[in-house]
């Protein structure tokens, strides 16, 4: 054979791409719009309630959504076989995941029907960890990447203890937040962070000397952080809760106004209007997370109930933030120094 013929033969099976295609269209593509029928097919249905409605949009849209955005190829082009078992694997656990909803919790169904979730997400932490060892813990735009990758099979196994009807000493409306929490704000948010994070850096994808560049710097480092001290808060201790909530907030504050001022100007007008909005909502959500937070601690006044951070967090972070944001680096992704 010779080198042409096999260089044919290998790009045929798209070993070659720096994205799995079918017939030169993205897979992760191809399963956004594929959840996004399946989505709004449920909604149509009235068959799940709100937060079950985010958790759906959550393992339909923005994780295929995301993974197109987190995609390193190894130098060569190709992709590990984590990430392709992750993306095959993704549309029907995540079905099997909706699904589970459909049976009374604590049954067999809604367990087994969970625990493909699971499994899909595990690959999601091992194509982290394929990212992330070879070159260890820089440059930090990379490494909140590695980090989202890492958080996501928390949001999984949150999802199989809230179908197993396992809260442990909370409620079990907490657990279910929990698995929503862990899919936008541990995976979208970050994962947005990182790949703003790009356009701010030098080659060696250290951030500038300048106070925004520093902002950036320490605003992403902070949200990495925070969503593991939020959740040790809210398992052991009320006041570590808000204190992490608050530094979080604050973070997430200027980390946004960071993007307004220093990575919209840097993109084009459409990218600009969706990243410049994703800026804005997430400036709200995270003052009702603030709210939240302060209310959790005994003895303060209940500013805002979990409903309506159900309605009005939930909402602004998917519809706002994470699907604006995601689609902004989706039309035209910063080049990766991770590989």
């Amino acid at each position: 054979m010779t080198t042409v013929e096999g260089q044919r033969s290998v790009d045929s099976l798209h070993f070659t791409d720096t994205h799995p295609t079918i017939r030169g269209f993205r897979i992760t593509d191809a399963n956004t719009v594929f959840g996004a029928v399946l989505w709004s097919m449920l909604v149509a249905a009235d068959i799940l309630s709100t937060v079950e409605l985010f958790v759906a949009l959550a393992v339909l849209v923005i994780l295929p959504l995301g993974l197109g955005v987190a995609m390193t190829p190894r130098r060569s082009g190709g992709t590990p076989l984590v990430y392709r078992l992750a993306v095959f694997g993704q549309p029907p656990a995540a079905i099997l995941a909706v699904a589970s909803f459909t049976f009374p919790t604590g049954s067999v169904g809604a367990v087994a029907l969970a625990l493909p979730w699971v499994a899909v997400t595990a690959c999601v932490a091992l194509f982290g960890l394929w990212r992330l060892l070879p070159r260890g813990f820089t440059p930090l735009p990379e490494l909140a990447i590695d980090a989202v990758l890492l958080y996501v099979p928390v949001g999984a196994v949150a999802l199989f203890l809230s179908r197993a009807g396992i809260s442990f000493h909370f409620k079990p409306i907490i657990i279910l937040l929990t698995v929503v929490h862990y899919h936008y704000a541990g995976f979208a948010l970050p994962l947005i962070g990182g790949t703003a994070g790009r356009l701010v850096t030098d080659d060696r994808g250290r951030f500038g000397s300048d106070f925004v560049g520093r902002a950036m710097a320490a605003t992403t480092l902070i949200i990495m952080v925070n969503l593991a001290l939020i959740a040790v808060g809210i398992t052991f201790s009320p006041l570590v809760e808000v204190v992490a909530v608050a530094f979080f907030t604050v973070a997430v504050v200027v980390f946004a106004l960071s993007i307004l001022g220093s990575v919209v100007p840097r993109v084009d007008r459409v990218r600009g209007v969706l990243l410049a909005l994703a800026a804005v909502a997430v400036v709200w959500t995270m003052a009702l997370a603030l709210a939240y937070g302060y209310s959790a601690y005994p003895g303060t006044p209940q500013l805002v109930t979990i409903d309506e951070m159900i309605v009005r967090h939930g909402s602004v972070n998917a519809f706002g933030f994470a699907l604006p944001a995601l689609l902004a680096f989706r039309l035209e992704t910063p080049e990766s120094t991770a590989v």
